[in-house]
């Protein structure tokens, strides 16, 4: 299936109410990202990885698109840690030897409500 991503602007207050079932253009909403993901720094994944275990945005160039993911390290049967790790991602389903992530963005942290 193909995916789109669009970047829209709005007034701060202003942003649509939206949920699983948000129809967009004849197709069906599948994430959301309330940021500027337009203006935001990426990091090449060549240059750098983000740490073990920490959720980041990925961009899968094989045609995924933006995904929640996270890089897990392969561990010994006694618990160490091998220095070996793959991408896990967010979606079920979703193999690391299927996409080619060369670039991830942190996650910004939660929304601070208005004293």
């Amino acid at each position: 299936m193909s995916k789109v991503t669009f970047v829209v602007e709005y007034e701060d207050g202003k942003e649509p109410m939206v949920g699983a079932a948000t129809q967009v253009h004849g197709g069906n909403l599948v994430s959301v990202a309330w940021r500027d993901a337009v203006n935001e720094p990426l990091n090449l994944a060549l240059d750098t990885l983000p740490p073990l275990n920490t959720t980041v945005l990925l961009f899968d160039a094989n045609g995924e698109g933006w995904l929640l993911g996270w890089r897990s390290p392969w561990h010994l049967m006694g618990g160490g840690e091998t220095g070996a790790w793959q991408w896990s991602f967010q979606i079920d389903g979703l193999n690391h030897e299927d996409v080619n992530i060369t670039h991830w963005l942190a996650i910004p942290g939660e929304p601070k409500e208005d004293a």
